[in-house]
């Protein structure tokens, strides 16, 4: 990798049959592209170990300049179906250590989950920083409740775990249908209600929300009335897999396919809860700045001259369109397009296409 330059990021588009929609594909201009035509896209990873960096295609409305497409291998993990980057020139993200992972998202609702905290050292377990900046308005829970009974709230996890797994088991064993048995999932969460012991709340376009310093429970909710399309929301976390790092207690009852469901870990759940009052305060909790990365909002209604100063940059367009310019390079980006900037690059400017453009500068202290 040249790394006196910028690069524009090949986005890896991940198609959802059962969640995400078309929010992302028309932030980018993708709408129409053939490929993606009647597909749900839950996630665009923006930025993670395997990304891929564009060497001859400096502008993103470029018809050729599309992107690489997965699909879901298991809750975990993603596999390459095909590569479209058409007449582009690319190479491979350097840096094998790569800290962040970023994510532009559109999903439903996820289960109630946390990661340790990073003092916390544990044989299975490593610690994930992880915050989210909301596109637009969404629901989601964040904290435990004031005052909540702690004892009963595991008590009801448990229960409904051990409903979830007898079911799994009748639908795999053809004794119930798998509609029957979604029905019935819900209906018992419901009678039990977990909500009841943690926080929700709706959140505004543009909010942040930060659960970085672990232990604090949080997952995402869904209102098809009020929130159509899920939780828009841009992701920045360490790049550790869920495997080593998600403790959920809850899956919202989901039940695949196959009749199988996601394992949980509610003994170390709530093992690790943090149940101190001022963490679970979600405004407590609205900043985007920690030990791992930083990100800062940069409205641009002028040409801004910046430095890496030792940190790789990651510049994502959420508004408008931007011109990318050091050592000779210029890169054209629009709207829902990525940049990645070596950290060796030093000097490097951002010069405003549009009257209203606003980048998000994300920033690696490792």
């Amino acid at each position: 990798m040249n790394i006196n330059r910028p690069y524009i990021i090949i986005p890896k588009l991940i198609i959802q049959p059962t969640w995400g929609g078309t929010y992302i594909a028309k932030m980018k201009g993708w709408q129409n592209l053939p490929v993606l035509q009647d597909k749900k896209i839950g996630q665009s990873y923006e930025l993670f170990s395997g990304t891929k960096l564009a060497t001859s295609i400096f502008d993103t409305s470029d018809p050729k300049f599309i992107p690489e497409i997965g699909f879901p291998d298991s809750p975990e993990t993603v596999r390459d179906s095909f590569n479209l980057v058409e007449g582009a020139d690319y190479i491979q993200l350097a840096d094998e250590n790569m800290p962040l992972l970023i994510k532009f998202t559109q999903a439903l609702g996820n289960s109630f989950q946390l990661h340790i905290k990073h003092d916390v050292s544990d044989a299975r377990w490593k610690p994930k920083a992880e915050s989210w900046y909301y596109f637009e308005d969404g629901k989601l829970t964040f904290g435990i409740k004031k005052g909540a009974d702690i004892d009963e709230y595991k008590k009801i996890c448990l229960e409904i775990d051990k409903f979830m797994q007898n079911l799994s088991r009748e639908i795999k064993g053809k004794q119930k249908s798998l509609d029957v048995g979604r029905a019935e999932a819900h209906e018992f969460i419901l009678n039990k209600n977990p909500w009841q012991f943690v926080n929700v709340y709706e959140v505004k376009k543009y909010e942040i929300v930060d659960p970085s310093l672990g232990g604090i429970h949080h997952s995402w909710e869904e209102d098809n009335e009020k929130y159509p399309l899920g939780n828009v929301l841009y992701e920045i976390q360490e790049d550790v897999m869920d495997p080593i790092s998600t403790i959920r207690a809850f899956d919202q009852g989901k039940i695949k396919d196959d009749g199988s469901i996601r394992e949980l870990n509610i003994d170390d759940y709530f093992k690790y809860l943090d149940k101190t009052e001022e963490n679970n305060n979600i405004d407590r909790n609205r900043t985007l700045s920690n030990s791992v990365y930083a990100m800062e909002v940069l409205n641009i209604d002028k040409n801004v001259s910046l430095n890496t100063n030792g940190h790789f940059h990651h510049l994502f367009v959420r508004d408008g369109s931007v011109e990318i310019q050091s050592n000779a390079v210029n890169l054209k980006v629009g709207q829902g397009h990525s940049v990645f900037v070596p950290k060796e690059l030093g000097d490097y400017n951002i010069l405003s296409g549009s009257d209203e453009t606003c980048v998000l500068k994300t920033v690696s202290s490792k």
